[in-house]
């Protein structure tokens, strides 16, 4: 499979640079946004199928304690992502930039200064992970069987957050660059190997929690190791170089995207919070029961995020070159699409939540499925709020808007959350907590709305 990217990628660089990086300025806007936004979804199917994937084997060959502790500790995993995806996606907006300006030497200049940022801080985070899991499980809210269970599973998982990193960090930079079907070759491969590894760690070998890390840690080896040679041959404008200059656009870039940290790392947040919440009120059971509405939710959204990445490098790129009118279309048709995906997820999880509970847990787990499926029932409007403030978020995003960015995803992935699950619990008891996130989403769509005022394409542009 290999050999067939790179036969393709070859004669993709038959194709000029700059011919690759006009078409996302002068082509046919619905073949762009094909083009692009397809395989960004896709891509974001891919690995949500990974993770939605490894719940399923582990739910029903390791069993529902086991899964409740790989949610334990996933407000830290987040964090990672949160990391990764804030330099990896505000570096991105800036090298699009850069590329609609046909500058491709900064383009090369300011990824390869990325790079160099997200290997420092997987290192450091990797060597955090070894000397302290058992005190971070704790922290997090593991208690009996499911310390020893988090810590495994944390473990094995830190051993790959470099190609956690450097995956996402070159997925971002070959959108940018042209090659969104790439891209998604390197996360399919990514799905596909995982898909296959749990079944042969998990299922057949019976690893438990470490062969489910273990396959998903591979996995992201795997897929990181097809999209590399972009980078170190001729095939597109992005590739490593030598970085040189001033490093003051590293923490510009952080703070583009540090919406995008702000979402993952809050949604560990809330985790964290729900998990204590049904902890103290129910137990490890509770857990359970929303770690499976986590997965079914999780997939939904990420399709979101997929539509809101496949327009952000055409935005951006669009924007340096100043061109409103695309962008505006852009922004309409990834909104128009979001909605359409979150009105067919709301119907799918109405009329068949039981049966895709079941998926996850065997059917002794009776307790579990009723208090996932009332989950489920409460929490699904915010679908359709979520679609409409992800899309606008990417939008901010790609147009360099980094503050109303950051304080839209601050809002719905933090302070709204947050303050409103506490309320709800401490007033109205814990399953009234639910109630607080599509609530928030309502919320945070009117301030989106305000936030939007004067930032219209043709205006930003003006300026």
């Amino acid at each position: 499979m290999f050999w067939v990217m790179q036969s393709k990628t070859k004669s993709e660089s038959n194709l000029t640079e700059q011919t690759i990086n006009q078409k996302m300025i002068t082509g046919k806007i619905s073949q762009e946004f094909v083009r692009f936004a397809v395989p960004s979804v896709f891509g974001m199917l891919a690995i949500s199928s990974a993770i939605v994937v490894d719940g399923i084997f582990i739910g029903n060959f390791v069993g529902a304690i086991p899964l409740a502790s790989v949610n334990i500790v996933m407000p830290f995993i987040t964090i990672v992502w949160g990391i990764i995806l804030m330099f990896s996606s505000g570096s991105a907006v800036i090298a699009g930039k850069y590329l609609g300006e046909n500058k491709p030497n900064k383009a090369c200049d300011i990824f390869s200064k990325t790079a160099v940022i997200v290997f420092l801080a997987m290192v450091l985070l990797t060597i955090i992970s070894f000397c302290f899991t058992e005190q971070i499980a704790v922290m997090l809210g593991a208690k009996g069987e499911t310390v020893a269970l988090s810590t495994d599973y944390l473990r094995v998982l830190a051993w790959f957050y470099l190609g956690f990193g450097f995956a996402v960090l070159m997925n971002f930079f070959l959108r940018i660059d042209g090659r969104p079907s790439y891209a998604f070759f390197g996360l399919l491969s990514t799905t596909i190997v995982n898909i296959f590894l749990d079944y042969i760690f998990v299922a057949r070998f019976d690893w438990g929690l470490k062969g489910a890390a273990l396959a998903t840690g591979l996995a992201f080896l795997v897929g990181m190791l097809i999209v590399l040679p972009h980078f170190i041959g001729h095939y597109g404008s992005i590739k490593f170089v030598r970085p040189k200059g001033t490093w003051a656009e590293i923490p510009l870039a952080a703070f583009n995207g540090f919406s995008e940290f702000l979402t993952e790392t809050s949604a560990g947040l809330i985790v964290l919070m729900f998990n204590w919440i049904l902890i103290t009120h129910i137990g490890s059971m509770g857990v359970a029961a929303f770690t499976v509405v986590d997965y079914l939710m999780y997939f939904s959204l990420l399709v979101f995020y997929g539509v809101g990445e496949g327009i952000s490098p055409l935005i951006s790129v669009n924007f340096g070159a100043r061109k409103p009118s695309r962008i505006s279309t852009f922004f309409k048709i990834g909104l128009i699409i979001n909605l359409v995906i979150a009105s067919l997820a709301t119907i799918a999880l109405l009329y068949w939540t039981e049966d895709m509970v079941n998926i996850f847990l065997n059917e002794e787990d009776a307790e579990i499925i009723n208090l996932a499926t009332k989950i489920v029932e409460i929490i699904w409007p915010m679908l359709i709020f979520a679609a409409v403030n992800i899309t606008l978020t990417g939008y901010l995003t790609g147009m360099q808007c980094a503050k109303q960015s950051a304080l839209i995803a601050l809002a719905r992935s933090l302070v709204l959350p947050v303050l409103l699950v506490f309320l709800f619990w401490k007033f109205f008891g814990f399953m009234y907590a639910f109630y607080a996130l599509p609530i928030s989403e309502v919320c945070v769509f009117i301030f989106a709305l305000f936030l939007l005022k004067g930032r219209l394409p043709q205006e930003l542009i003006k300026n």
